[in-house]
């Protein structure tokens, strides 16, 4: 009889005694679970006998219904095969097939078919989530009846990352859905929101439809302006939103001095006040975000989004900060009743400590900002003025008239973002947000975009 490890004893026939103590005891699907991982990490290796079901039952204190049940489960997994009276044999792990994946880009058809609006990647750039899935469904907690604002694994996960100690945390759908019920548990009904302009799409129209007062807060390359975020709180704001990253921004991220600064005014001004942190591309960052969250300990919630790192269809989103607002959160959420899908957020936990799945992830951040930069060198060479915030998920450039000029990008075919979504009082002249992940690696295809664009901003200006 094959074994691994040390010699079986007699009272473990076909196990090492070593493991045979480590199930004993266990329920069907954990002990299904504690034998994948064994195949999976090569303890058991291909070829291994196991122990009949009578013996196991027998060895390890398990009902012989139980043993049965788990050899059937390896069988359809594909990690085991049973020899009818020869016995029964480690195969050994099932490869995921395309894990992880960034297939072939989509074929060029037209500006018609890129997204420059949205600033998501096209699917070729993210990875497969077979793996993911499966290893998450294979997890002894799936369909059990309690309920967990945010998984043991996916906490685990992120938890060594955050960058303040959290109170709380929870795990909700979308990006935005996270913001808006943050937001809606910090602020009064009616209440005034400073949000950092410019602001990621949707975040202004959101606050705006539940009835909140929306004042904007400009930025530079170090972030919020002091002063504006001081008129705004003197104005009533009770919450600050911002981007510690400024992914979205026209300059770039929060530097520590200017951390220190509006720190400074938000002591000053409204030491009650909650600061909300869009971390919105959360492992796609190029560098982690700071934080205000420990200059203002007990005032900050981060909401950190994964959907441009692994997709729209993972749909799961962390919210950890403040007790007081997290709890709020959890409330809004369909009064309560509501809890994120322990599959979805373990299938998000298995992503993010795969390591194949983190270098793929890299090497798109490294994509998108290739992108972004080729635009902005193509438009360069019409004397265009842009900007390009960290990340390189969007070019801003400038136009002296939107409205002429996104008419004449939709009459070939080219749809942007409207200043209205990103911008509280969009400015004049206007910038124009074009979201590059859906670039082609193609220089003459960048080049006919520059000229189309150049030529938008061009006539806006001379009309202007």
């Amino acid at each position: 009889m094959t074994t691994t490890g040390p010699d079986a004893g007699p009272d473990a026939p076909g196990l090492p005694a070593d493991l045979v103590a480590e199930v004993r005891g266990l329920s069907g699907p954990a002990l299904a679970e504690r034998l994948t991982d064994w195949i999976e990490e090569g303890v058991l290796a291909p070829g291994t006998r196991l122990p009949t079901i009578e013996e196991l039952a027998t060895a390890a204190g398990l009902g012989r219904s139980t043993v049965a049940g788990t050899w059937s489960l390896l069988v359809d997994r594909g990690l085991v095969r049973t020899r009818r009276r020869g016995g029964t044999f480690v195969v050994g792990p099932v490869a995921a097939p395309g894990w992880p994946r960034a297939g072939r880009a989509p074929e060029f058809a037209g500006w018609s078919s890129v997204d420059l609006a949205s600033a998501h990647p096209t699917t070729d750039r993210l990875p497969d989530l077979l793996e993911a899935f499966a290893h998450s469904l294979r997890e002894p907690q799936t369909n059990s009846l309690r309920r967990e604002a945010i998984s043991p694994a996916l906490l685990e996960a992120v938890r060594g990352d955050w960058p303040f100690e959290a109170a709380e945390w929870v795990t909700v759908s979308g990006a935005g859905e996270a913001t808006l019920l943050t937001a809606e548990a910090a602020t009064p009904p009616g209440g005034a929101i400073a949000v950092q302009e410019p602001a990621v799409s949707g975040t202004i129209g959101n606050l705006r439809s539940v009835g909140f007062d929306v004042l904007g807060v400009a930025s530079d390359a170090s972030g919020p302006l002091p002063d504006a975020l001081e008129r705004a709180l003197v104005a009533g704001a009770r919450t600050v939103v911002y981007q510690p990253g400024g992914e979205f921004s026209l300059a770039g991220g929060v530097t520590p001095r200017r951390l220190a600064e509006l720190a400074d005014v938000i002591r000053t001004h409204a030491p009650d006040a909650w600061v909300l942190e869009e971390d919105v591309l959360g492992p796609l960052a190029p560098v982690r975000p700071l934080s205000l969250g420990e200059l203002l300990p007990g005032r900050v919630v981060r909401v950190t989004s994964f959907c441009r790192a692994f997709g729209l269809d993972l749909r799961t989103t962390v919210v950890g900060g403040a007790r007081d607002v997290v709890l709020g959160v959890r409330r809004l959420r369909s009064h309560g009743i509501l809890a994120q899908s322990r599959i979805l957020q373990n299938a998000l936990a298995h992503l993010l400590t795969t390591q194949s799945v983190g270098e793929l992830v890299a090497d798109s951040g490294r994509w998108y900002a290739a992108r972004a930069a080729d635009l902005a060198a193509a438009l360069g060479r019409h004397d265009v003025p842009t900007a390009v915030p960290p990340g390189g998920l969007v070019v801003w450039l400038r136009a002296e008239n939107e409205d002429e000029a996104l008419a004449e990008l939709g009459a070939r075919g080219i749809v942007l973002t409207p200043s209205s979504r990103t911008f509280v009082a969009p400015p004049r002249p206007a910038w124009l947000r074009v979201a590059t992940p859906q670039l082609p690696a193609d220089p003459e295809r960048v080049e006919e975009l520059a000229d189309v664009l150049a030529s938008a901003a061009r006539g806006a200006l001379l009309a202007g």
